[in-house]
């Protein structure tokens, strides 16, 4: 629990944690078994700003 991050002080007592594994199976193993029913598993991806990602920025604004 120290190596997540908490939205607590804005009232989401929620935590989120990131981790570099290949699948979302892998990811859900290092979940607690009591709490696997309530996680929600989020692909991350990074983009470049080139054309494509600006345009991305842009339909996301």
């Amino acid at each position: 629990m120290t190596n997540a991050d908490w939205g607590c002080s804005d009232g989401e007592h929620k935590a989120w944690i990131v981790v570099d594994l290949d699948t979302k199976d892998e990811a859900m193993l290092i979940v607690p078994p009591e709490y696997r029913k309530s996680v929600r598993i989020i692909q991350l991806e990074k983009f470049a700003l080139d054309d494509t990602g600006k345009n991305l920025l842009a339909s996301h604004i």
